[in-house]
This record gives structure tokens, sequence and C-alpha cells, in this order.
């Protein structure tokens, strides 16, 4: 078992990461690790984990993180591993071998470099010590304030560190390599004078001796405005001597030793995450025994930190490189990369060649650069890398060195041991990043605004870092403001700025970088929706052959400025803000916009007529031009679960068309998603594209689409229960359908203002709805929607108790569904048999249908309707009374249904099962569900069940005791029943009594 305290607080067991728990557990267990093995008293955990005032349940709380932390630790096999949290009097204590925690390596290898007599070899230990930071001690755990109270000797042993191995490197002799490190030192750390010194011994030595004056001067200017104090003798007395040129302080060349460059630059502070991809790196870039250099690329889009992982996983194979260390950014996504003739000119004089032996030939410079680097172990980091052609002549031919590359390219045409593709943080690691930055006592564990911040940046690391040091710097800007900033799309990219560091400039780079036909597809792609786009709709937006289109986007993806996932390409969240700001200057913007439209008007129509329901409409849309392979059997094999990917994008569409005053294609791409919604009861979605579409239609005048749209309004109403509604659009769409002149869009509204009539209880009403719909389908070539309209009647027909029209009219129903292959229709009717024949006494008979309806609809994928199959098949093993399988079949039912939006489905199926768990005896079961439906149904608006679950209450009531609420219950379920006409009102007597 390992701990980690320098950077976040991690534990691993055999090597697997342990879950430790919230932010104020791990620090509690920070706090017993930096005194591992000693007794630490209970009061100054209370005081460190609370520094301004603890709450009285303190104690208590501590004992709860002791108590989960050992559970976890036992989990993990802690007794295996010799580790143990006890409890000892007044305090605990935390029994491990020290060597397991990083602090205590770290300050052994500091020490032991301190012992080397060898210069490469304190450079090897300081190198094997600092690498085993990540990030400030203790990250993410504590209040700054108490973070570097408990640090402060641990950062300060880390500077000296750092400091020790410069020195190491100096007297080496590579002055030119460390002063890179040392600016970068400076500036994190501006009054540390010894790193000042260091910084102008550096220049000084590199002959820029203004430079090291420039450094000396800007400290001191720096300790007299702002401290008021001069620097130290030692520094004033290097200062003199630089001015003299003292020659002492020139490195005596005989101290020399010949020894490799070291280049890469500084960790990057704050570096949380991708723990997983550094040792995987690490693991891949080690030489192995088959002769094979290993090379590995790091790619993926702007604002990722692939450089800065690419340093840190160079620092930990420092050791394994002890010849040198070579590291150049190529300016791959600049207008001018560098030439690699140039690179190979410096790499040679890195690698100790005279500048005047240097050759000046492009062949002979490779030639020269293998041979320097054979028989040596040299790691090659090779930032920000244009093309394979670039990079092919950097790589040396030893296969002891290795090579590391950055990209934002995918560089598939190189060799390479592996392709790192780096992705967004995660939500853990995100939040991790964001905390550190600002201050844990800033951003609490859970913190709502800090997740929807993170969520905004879309975890690019860099936009979190901008937004983490602005939250730093500003005491006055809070979590929660910010967050309101950046949920403005328009001006989130004017909020991702800090200092020189800009989202915006990241990612103009790489478009930059980009020819003008590949700048015209990234910026036209801007167009589509959240979701993405597949091929096809690229194809269309772009105005070009699929074979082209594929080619420029798939370019996009190599670039990393597009997200490729199977059948879709996507933008990230923030490279979509960034590419809509391109596309807004574009002329093009509209023409591609309604290309787009176009094409999913077309699809969209040939998806909806191969749906149930669907097809109703009339119009011609634009051809589809598009020569992609595949989208119409795509279609034609799976209409609905094409549109479940596609219809976001039609339902943006509807919403520009209907911003945009395009009346009549607002109309048209509304019906093309009606007959889905339907299918898969989104009647929020249906509500709305129904409402533009009438809007639109009395815009234009249009007695037709006002009609259609009349349909859907009240279809969405009918379905959510909002029966007012539903009647109010009902009745003006029949009064304008004669003006629509479209017999199956008459149909069609009777059919549903029928179903409407019914399920308020307006029977009569509803029968002549359904006997009028078939009048005018004696005239049509209709089958499917006679079948439909016969159900409905069936059901009721059912209702009334009226078994013998009811099975005809379903029956016949049932026949023309099965000879039209509709499975889902099949089993619709079949449900409705089921209950009948459970009505006139056939329990055998009534069980074999509502399986085989079961099945069909399980087959079709309609779970709402399979949910109410199986409540009917409740209803028919209870009155066969077998209770077991009624119970297994309502709760299967209910779980079906809790999948769907069919809430007054659940609530029936809630009252059914209710009532066999009264059967069984088990009366507390009973009235939890009991509550549950009769509550959702008394606000249904279904007289029908409505009556019928207070039969169910009644009933509850007389077994519970109260007698006269029973009866009251009763009666007001015979009224309700009888007041609809249902055929249950005869039994009330009957099932009262129960």
């Amino acid at each position: 078992m390992e701990f980690q305290l320098l950077g976040p607080v991690r534990a691993f067991s055999d090597g697997r990461q342990i879950d430790l728990g919230v932010r104020k557990q791990r620090f509690v267990l920070a706090m017993m690790l930096l005194d591992a093995n000693k007794l630490v008293p209970a009061e100054r955990l209370v005081e460190l984990t609370w520094p301004d005032e603890a709450p009285r349940s303190a104690r208590g709380v501590i004992h709860t993180h002791i108590s989960r932390l050992r559970s976890v630790l036992n989990a993990a096999d802690a007794e295996r591993h010799g580790v143990a949290l006890i409890s000892d009097g007044p305090g605990y204590m935390m029994k491990c071998d020290p060597k397991r925690i990083d602090v205590n390596k770290f300050m052994e290898l500091c020490a032991e470099a301190r012992g080397c007599a060898d210069e490469e070899a304190r450079i090897r230990v300081l190198d094997e010590a600092l690498a085993l930071w990540d990030g400030p001690a203790l990250a993410s755990v504590a209040a700054e304030e108490v973070r570097t109270r408990l640090t402060r000797h641990l950062d300060e042993a880390r500077l000296l560190a750092m400091e020790e191995r410069i020195d190491a490197h100096m007297r080496l002799g590579r002055h030119a390599e460390v002063i890179h490190e040392l600016t970068e030192l400076e500036a994190q750390h501006p009054y540390r004078q010894q790193v000042v010194g260091q910084l102008m011994l550096a220049l000084h030595r590199s002959d820029r001796g203004p430079d090291a004056l420039t450094a000396y001067q800007k400290l001191y200017h720096r300790l007299d405005h702002e401290l008021g104090v001069e620097p130290a003798p030692a520094l004033r007395d290097l200062q003199t001597r630089i001015l003299r040129d003292d020659p002492s302080l020139k490195l005596n060349p005989r101290e020399k030793v010949k020894s490799g460059p070291r280049q890469l630059p500084p960790d990057v502070d704050h570096y949380i995450g991708r723990s997983r991809h550094i040792e995987e790196i690490c693991d891949l870039l080690i030489p192995r025994t088959d002769d094979v250099l290993p090379v590995v690329a790091i790619t993926g889009k702007p604002g990722l930190g692939k450089t800065a992982l690419a340093v840190k996983a160079g620092r930990k194979l420092v050791a394994k490189f002890p010849d040198g260390q070579l590291f150049i950014d190529l300016h791959g996504n600049g207008p001018r990369p560098r030439d690699p003739s140039e690179v190979l000119a410096r790499f040679l004089r890195d690698l100790g060649v005279d500048g005047a032996d240097v050759p000046s030939t492009l062949e002979e410079r490779v030639g020269l650069f293998r041979d320097r680097t054979a028989g040596r172990r040299i790691l090659v980091v090779l930032d920000n890398a244009a093309t394979e052609k670039q990079v092919r002549l950097l790589i040396p031919g030893n296969s002891e060195c290795a090579v590391l590359i950055t990209s934002r390219r995918r560089l598939t045409g190189l060799d390479m041991r592996k392709l790192v593709d780096l992705d967004v943080l995660d939500q853990a690691d995100a939040l991790a990043l964001l905390t550190d930055l600002v201050g844990a006592e800033r951003l609490a564990d859970g913190d709502v605004h800090a997740q929807r911040i993170v969520d905004l940046c879309g975890g690019l690391p860099l936009a979190l870092r901008i937004v983490g040091t602005k939250l730093r710097s500003r005491p006055h800007l809070t979590a929660a403001s910010l967050a309101e900033r950046l949920e403005d799309e328009r001006t989130r990219l004017d909020e991702l700025v800090g200092g020189d560091r800009e989202i915006r400039a990241s990612f103009l780079l790489s478009y930059d970088s980009l020819d003008e036909e590949h700048q015209r597809a990234f910026r036209l792609l801007a167009l589509m929706p959240d979701n993405g786009l597949p091929p096809w709709a690229v194809a269309a937006v772009l105005d070009v052959d699929f074979r082209t289109s594929e080619r420029l986007v798939e370019d996009l993806v190599d670039v990393n400025l597009v997200e490729a996932a199977p059948g879709r390409y996507r933008f990230h969240d923030l490279i979509r803000l960034y590419a809509q700001e391109k596309l807004a200057g574009d002329d093009e913007r509209d023409e591609a916009r309604i290309r787009l439209i176009n094409a999913y008007l077309y699809l969209g129509k040939r998806a909806d007529a191969l749906l149930d329901f669907g097809g109703l409409y009339q119009f011609e849309p634009p051809p589809f031009t598009v020569d992609t392979p595949g989208v119409f059997d795509e279609i034609d094999r799976g209409p609905a679960v094409w549109l479940d990917h596609e219809y976001p994008a039609i339902l943006e569409a509807i919403e520009y068309a209907a911003a945009s005053g395009k009346d009549e294609l607002t109309c048209q791409l509304s019906a093309t998603v009606a007959a889905f919604f339907e299918l898969r009861a989104q009647w929020a979605d249906l509500k709305r594209v129904a409402e533009l579409s009438l809007a639109a239609a009395g815009r234009f005048s249009s007695p037709y689409w006002t009609a259609y749209a009349l349909f859907a309004v009240g279809l969405a109403a009918r379905e959510t229960r909002d029966f007012r509604r539903a009647e109010e659009s009902f009745r003006a769409g029949l009064k304008i359908l004669p003006q629509a002149n479209d017999p199956l869009l008459e149909v069609v509204t009777l059919l549903s203002v029928g179903v409407a009539e019914r399920l308020q209880g307006r029977w009569d009403e509803a029968a002549k709805y359904f006997d009028g719909c078939l009048s005018v389908l004696e005239a049509l070539d209709k089958p499917r929607w006679r079948a439909y309209t016969l159900r409905e009647s069936g059901v009721l027909d059912r209702y009334r108790g009226n078994w013998e029209r009811a099975e005809q009219r379903l029956r016949e129903a049932v026949e023309t569904f099965e000879r039209l292959g509709d499975q889902r229709w099949i089993g619709a009717s079949l449900r409705e048999l089921g209950i009948v024949r459970r009505g006139v006494g056939d329990l055998t008979g009534s069980l074999e249908i509502l399986q085989k309806s079961r099945d069909a609809l399980r087959g079709a994928g309609d779970l709402r309707r399979e949910g109410a199959a199986l409540r009917c098949l409740a209803e028919t093993h209870r009155a066969l009374g077998e209770l077991d399988e009624a119970r297994a079949c309502a709760v299967r039912g209910l779980d079906v249904l809790e999948l769907t939006l069919d809430s007054h489905g659940l609530a029936c199926t809630q009252i059914v099962l209710a009532d066999v768990l009264m059967d069984m005896g088990d009366i507390d079961g009973a009235r939890i569900q009991l509550d549950k439906g009769l509550k959702a149904l008394s606000v249904s608006g279904d007289p029908r069940w409505h009556g019928k679950a207070l039969l169910t209450h009644a009933r509850h009531l007389t077994i519970s005791g109260h007698t006269a609420e029973a009866d009251a219950a009763t009666a007001a379920a015979r009224q309700m029943l009888s007041d609809v006409g249902a055929y249950e009102a005869e039994h009330i007597a009957a099932v009262s009594k129960g």
C-alpha cells in the first residue's frame, strides 16, 4: 500500500487507487500520514480541520472520518500491507512503513543526493525525488492557510532540491540548458535570491552578461519598492563581479564533464489527473529488448495540456535516459513550423558539435545526429509537431533512445508504439484542478457552481486554469457569478481570457493552420446541433459529394478540431462556440443551413411515412441530392431508431424556421416528427412543435396546416390529460377540416376526438365519432386506419360490457394487423381481446391471449403498451387465484412503465397491485401502492379508472375496519361508474364485500 501527499492526497493498494471519500476525510488521512507512527491528538485534528471555528460536533465528525477511513483501508487489504489506523486514548495513530509515504521517500532521496560524489548521480537521484511531486503538497484537501502551515517545510525542501539539481547541472557546464528552468522558477518565486543568483551566473556563463545584470536590477527594484530592502550581500557581490567580468566566475574547463543536455521545461504547477496516461507513456517509452526505438505521440484538441503531460512524463523518465533530454517546440500550429534542418543543427550543437562543424546539408545533419545519439540513452521530446515529415527526420536511429511527440494532428502516417489520444478531464479531476487552483477554502465539496463551471468549460484544462486563476486573483469574484457569466454562449469565450492565456487564441492557431477549403468546412459545421451530425448531413451542409465531405471532416478529426464517434461527428462545446463566431461573418451561412434543413426534411418525411400514424401530410420536399451510401436502407430498416438519433436536429430546424418566418417550412418539419413523438410518448416535444406549426399556419392562412396542427395540439393535450385544451383544439380542427380537403386527416382527427371523449367518460359522444370515422373510411382504401378505429370502438364496447360486439370488432382489427404484419398493433389489439375473454369468464383463453399480447409488444419495443399488457395479465392471474404470478406481473409492469412517461398507466398498475397485495394479506404494502395510484387517478380526468381506484380504496378501508368511510368510497365509486355507463357499476356490491 502506497500513500501520496506530494500533490493530491491518494492511496494505492497493489497499484489500484483507493477511493478515500470526501475532502475533509482525505485531509484527516493526510494529517495522520504526516505524523505516521505517532499519536495525533484529536484536538489537533479538530483545530486543523476547522481553523476558524469548529462546530460542537467536531470530535464526532473526526471520529466518523477515522472510522470510514479504517473501513476503506481494511477493504483494500491494509493488514496484509502492515497498515493500521487505530484509536489510542486521546487521539489516533497511523501505523505503517514510513517508506510507503512519498514525503518520506522524497526526504530520503534528497539526503542521498547530498551524499553523492558524482554530479550525474546526484542529478539522477534528485530527478527521482522531484518526480514524486504531482502539484502542491496536500492539493485540494486543505484551506491554503492550513496547507501552507503544514507543508511549508516540504515546499522549501522541494525548492532546495531544485536549486541543488540546477547547481549540479551548472557544475557540469550546462548553463544554457538551465536558463529556461531558472526563468520559470524566478517567475514563480520572485523574492528567492538564490534562484536569481543562479540565473545571473547561468546567463553570464552563456555570454549573456547584460541579461544577467537585468535579472539583478529586476530583483533590486522589486525588493526596494515592495519591501524596502536591498538584495543580500552575496548577490550584490555577484553583480559587481559580473560587471567586472571576473574571470573566476568562468567554469574551469577542466571541471567540465562531457554529458548530454537537460532541456525539459519545469513541471506545471497545480497539475491534477492524467496519472494513468503518465504511467502508460513512461511504460511505453522505456526501451525494450526488441531493438525498436520507442516512439509515442500525444494528440488531442487545443487546450488539453499535451505539452504539460509530455513534460510530466519526461521528468519521470529522466533517470532512464541519463545521457540527456532534448526538448524543442516545433511550432506546428503557427504559420511557419520549424524546418527539420534547423532543428537538427540546434540538436547537434546541444550534443556538443561545434557550430562550425555542423554540416550544411540536411542529409549530412541527419547522419551526424544519428551518429551522436548512437550508444547513448537520450529522450527526445518534440513538442507541437506539424506533420509526419517534419518529425521523421528528428528521430534517432538508436533503439536505446526514445521519442515523445505532441501534436494537434493525429500523425497517422508515422510508425509509433502508440498514439495517446488525450481527452478532456473527467468531472472528478476537473473539479479537483479547479479547487486546487482556487483554494479549498473558497470552493467547498459539492459546490454546484463549481460543478457548473467545469461543465461550461467542457473539462478543458486550459479553460479551467484560466477561470481558476481568475477566481484566485479576484477575491470579490464568486464561483456563482462566474458561472452565470459563462452561461451566456455569446460571451463565454470572452470570459476565458487570463493574462496571455486565451482559449480563443489557442483555437485560432489550429484554424489558421487550415487551408481555405478546410476553414470553410470548419465554419459551416458550426451549424450542427448539440448531438452532432451524421456523415450524410456533413455532405449536405458542405454541398459537396460524399467522398469529398468525408475527406474534409476526417481531416478536421485528424487535427482534433472535430470529434468522431460511431456514425457521427461533433464539436467540443467551446470549439463549437468558436466555429459559430467564425460562421457569423460567412455569407454562405443561411444557404448552408437551408441545405441541411432540406436534407432533414426529405429524410424525416421518409422515416415518418414508415411509422404508425405517419405519412398523413401533403407536400413534396426538395430532392435529396447527397450521394451517401446506406442512409435510405438505414431508415427503411428502423425509422424510429433513425429518428431517435436525428430528431434533435429536426427540432432545432423547426425552431430556426419559426424564428425566421419560414412558415410553410415550419409546418412541414413539424409534421415529420409528430408521429415519432406519439410513438415515444414525448408529449412536451409534440406540444412545442405543434404550437409553432399552428402559429405558422395562421400566418400564411393555410387551412390544411391549421387543421393538422390543431390535431397535433389536441393529441398532446389529450395524452397529458389536459382535456379542456384537447377539446378546444379538436373542435377547432373539426370546424376547419372541410377546407383542408383531406379525408385521411379527417379520419385521424375524428378518431382522436373519439378517444378523448371515451377517456373522459362521454361514451355516447365517443361512439358517434368512431361511427363517423368508419363512415368516412368506407370511401377510402385504408385498411390500417379502419383497424385502428375498430380497435378503439371495441375498447368502448368493452367498457360498456357489450362483450359480443367488442370481441367482433377486436378480432377484425387483429386479423387486419396480422395481414399487415404490424406486431405493435397486433399486441395492442390482443390485449383488449384478452380483457374481453376475461370479462366473459374465459380465464384460460384470456391468459393465453394476454401472453401473446405481451410478447408481441415486447418484440415491438413498445414499453408503454407492454406495461399495460403485464397489468392485464396480473388481473387475469388474480382472477385465477394465482397470486404469486399476479404480483410478479404487476411488479414487472411497474418496472417497465417506470421507463416511460405514462404516469396514468403507472397509476392503474399500482391499483391492480394493491388489490393483489390485499388478497395476499399484505395490507400495509397494498396501502402504499393504493395511495400512489389513487392520488394520480383522482386528477387524471379518467372517471372510469378513478372509480375503480375508489373501489379498491373502499375494500382497503373495509379490511382496516373503517366501515363508514368504506361505504362513502363505495357510493362515490358507484356514482362515478354509473355516470359513464361502466359495466363495473353492476358489480360494486359484490366487490365491496371483498
